[in-house]
């Protein structure tokens, strides 16, 4: 093949590329688009297709007071649910899963390959799996209908351990060396050498987690009745009436405008750390 043949190739192949890429960009943030749009509609109570347009036919700002107004002043509340929900338990199953990483990559004990492979094992393990007998603990606990129930199930981890440890092993076992020879302790090592180094990782580590927690509805569905510790999505359906069996006559548009009210954060976090997001993929993509 010629050099000229082989420029053609590589042209329409990433030509190819980029209009996979574009398609699939175009139908994610159709979604959003249509959400948009139909948070500034006036729709009524019921939702179809026809009901979704390329912009709004009749504008209905109010539509964003209408929601506040349904959840009788909860919508501040089951707000501040979301955020504990997404945020605590985050924060705990970083540290956990770092410290966890660290220490499968770096130190060198009995039974750490034997944790490792255990840990790969289980995460093949579907959630739904799990669902019944984590049930169960919370009402053996005493934890049904309580933040301990929503809380601590997510406060650890084994995606985050997973993805430190491929990170810590492509830092160079020198620098922990040099560390040690210094005087340092393996606290010190960890809190002063590793986590900073380790910034781009934790920040997916972070985003992914509380993307999940924040939209997390069946278990804060399952585990809670008082309508003071709904989350925002579990909130969401709770106004459609769904989880009542039957439909509640509310505007669709300021059900749609809370759907973009909860969508916000995520929005919001992803963009702030959206130049973590590619490099803390990809660090321990290969060792070294």
């Amino acid at each position: 093949m010629s050099a000229r043949e082989s420029r053609g190739v590589a042209f329409w192949g990433r030509t190819f590329s980029f209009m996979v890429l574009a398609f699939y960009t175009a139908m994610s943030l159709l979604s959003l688009y249509l959400l948009v749009v139909g948070s500034l509609s006036r729709i009524g109570t019921t939702l179809e297709l026809s009901d979704l347009h390329w912009y709004p036919k009749d504008w209905a700002w109010e539509n964003f007071a209408t929601f506040l107004e349904i959840t009788g002043g909860a919508a501040p509340i089951w707000f501040r649910n979301s955020f504990l929900v997404a945020f605590l338990p985050t924060v705990f199953n970083l540290f956990f899963s770092a410290m966890a990483g660290y220490a499968l990559a770096k130190l060198d004990f009995p039974g750490r390959q034997f944790i490792f492979w255990t840990i790969i094992a289980v995460m093949a393990i579907p959630a739904f799996v799990t669902l019944i007998p984590m049930y169960q603990m919370m009402f053996r606990f005493g934890w049904f209908d309580t933040y301990f129930a929503l809380l601590v199930p997510r406060m650890a981890g084994l995606g985050g351990i997973f993805l430190f440890k491929q990170f810590t092993q492509t830092l160079p076992g020198d620098l922990m060396e040099a560390a040690r020879m210094d005087g340092a302790s393996e606290a010190t090592i960890f809190l002063r050498i590793v986590l900073p180094l380790a910034t781009p990782v934790l920040a997916v580590m972070f985003l992914l987690d509380f993307v999940a927690g924040w939209s997390d509805y069946f278990w804060p569905y399952l585990v809670t009745n008082s309508r003071g510790l709904l989350t925002l999505q579990v909130g969401l359906i709770s106004l459609i009436g769904v989880d009542q069996g039957f439909i509640l006559p509310h505007d669709m548009g300021a059900i749609l405008a809370g759907a973009l009210i909860a969508s916000l954060p995520v929005i919001v976090l992803f963009v702030s750390l959206q130049k973590y997001f590619v490099r803390g993929l990809t660090l321990g993509a290969v060792k070294g």
